[in-house]
């Protein structure tokens, strides 16, 4: 992707800071497509297309990530997010429509990357920023011009870390100091930080993400008077057998040089059917003992999970991990996890190995009773300060 069209006139420094960006600094991105290439020219045509203010926002956004990524926290990281930071708040006002509105979105999300990786304060500065561009989003309405086209890819990318973050309130939310600490930095009303709900997934997001949302949502505590009632258990067995026919397809207009992306993608696809289908089971009846259909679905997840060529997200490796009982099973879980972290350079990995080793050790000091899964993920979870991602 050569720079030599630039609208505007960078450094030398800057110059390289935005070839690291493209070249290295966007695996640190998670995005829910397959194509990462087409997404990262979509930022960079967001970042370099003229000197408005939301366009010098995506840059400042961007090139704050960079220099992170290449040279860990420094004075640099701190002046381009500032300035980032400055430009949002003085150009936007709740009437901004697009282009300017997918730029602020962009900057945001790139934000919030860098927050899931620097994680240099106290409380979770990642979920704040997509708080920010979901607000962007509401104001807009999804079905809005802005959103058509290929700033739907970013509509999707709001959302993809939106459900993930559900997951991570759901268990999350126990920790009532660090709720405190959000709710008194993010410039919303204190209940909507964590608690809002997405007024409903748009169709630009992939169907399992909808259903993951759903999910998320339905799942109900044994406290709750739902949590017997018929009307609880016909909606479990609906949204069970919803997921279980999703039929993972691939991608049309790709290419025959490409088309192992398309393998990694079906198989991606694959991997969330069956962590959803494992979560629900689980978390639906609250139990952590043997069930021969969940050890099926594991094994054929860990199948798909050797596959060279597969994504290795967060979610399903936590999901599937938390089903490894042998020392065998975590080490084949860990091995995948290094895959991953190899080809990308998400935070989230780390956390992810520390979590799982937490929830092993909980799974090896249970001898002769069995463990509350629910209890189990919010005690685990719950214990960090900073809200821990799974994208």
């Amino acid at each position: 992707m050569a720079l030599s069209w630039l609208p505007i006139n960078l450094g030398y420094e800057e110059r390289e800071l935005v070839d690291h960006f493209i070249y290295t600094a966007s695996s640190t991105l998670a995005i829910f497509e397959p194509d990462k290439n087409e997404f990262l020219s979509l930022l960079v045509r967001l970042a370099l297309s003229d000197s408005s203010p939301s366009s010098v926002a995506v840059l400042q956004s961007a090139l704050a990530l960079s220099s992170f990524h290449r040279h860990g926290l420094h004075a640099d990281v701190f002046r381009f997010k500032a300035r980032a930071l400055r430009t949002l708040i003085t150009s936007c006002d709740h009437s901004i429509e697009s282009p300017t509105l997918v730029q602020h979105i962009a900057a945001r999300m790139i934000l919030c990357h860098l927050e899931m990786l620097e994680t240099s304060y106290d409380v979770s500065l990642w979920f704040c920023h997509l708080i920010e561009a979901i607000s962007l989003i509401d104001n807009a309405g999804v079905n809005s011009q802005s959103f058509h086209g290929e700033s739907s890819r970013l509509l999707a990318w709001v959302e993809y870390h939106m459900v993930m973050s559900r997951f991570s309130i759901r268990h999350w939310h126990i920790n009532a100091e660090s709720i405190k600490g959000i709710r008194n930095f993010v410039p919303v009303e204190q209940e909507a930080c964590l608690f809002r709900k997405v007024k409903g997934l748009s169709d630009c997001s992939h169907e399992i993400l909808r259903l993951l949302y759903i999910m998320f949502e339905m799942i109900q505590n044994p406290t709750s008077s739902l949590y017997h009632s018929e009307e609880y258990e016909n909606s479990l067995r609906c949204l069970e057998n919803r997921i279980t026919n999703i039929v993972p397809s691939a991608l049309g207009g790709i290419s025959d040089t490409v088309s192992s992306l398309n393998t990694a993608w079906v198989a991606m696809m694959e991997l969330y059917k069956l962590a959803a289908l494992v979560y629900l089971k689980r978390a639906s009846r609250n139990f952590s003992g043997t069930c021969q259909q969940i050890d099926r679905m594991v094994e054929k997840a860990h199948i798909l999970l050797n596959d060279p060529e597969s994504f290795n997200p967060a979610f399903p490796l936590l999901i599937i991990g938390c089903e490894a009982r042998t020392d065998e099973q975590r080490m084949r879980i860990l091995e995948h996890i290094e895959k991953a972290t190899k080809t990308s350079s998400l935070r989230s990995l780390d956390g992810l190995r520390n979590i799982l080793q937490q929830i092993w050790v909980q799974d090896d000091l249970a001898v002769d009773y069995e463990l509350n899964y629910l209890n189990r993920l919010d005690a685990v979870i719950g214990s960090y300060q900073i809200m821990p991602s799974f994208v």
